[in-house]
């Protein structure tokens, strides 16, 4: 994976922050699928050390994915500033 990211991102992303916050949701929904299926395998009795060593991080999965497009998003509509009332 490359290094400069960073630039891609900041065309996905408003700013970094929101850049953190969408890869680590996507991180968890993987790390998620990722555990269930151990526990699957775990009840069948079938044994996944090989495959383990080759997977790819999950951060690193989750960041590839964004940076792909494959990750489809959505912001909150911001609402409209209103004057505060003085009582």
């Amino acid at each position: 994976m490359e290094l400069d990211f960073t630039e891609k991102l900041e065309k996905i992303c408003r700013n970094r922050y929101e850049a953190v916050l969408l890869v680590a949701k996507q991180a968890r929904r993987l790390n998620v699928e990722r555990m269930k299926a151990e526990s699957l395998t775990a009840q069948i009795g079938e044994e996944e050390t090989a495959n383990q060593e080759k997977e790819e991080k999950v951060v690193n999965q989750a960041l590839r994915e964004v940076i792909e497009g494959k990750i489809k998003f959505g912001r909150p509509e911001e609402k409209p500033k209103t004057e505060l009332k003085r009582l």
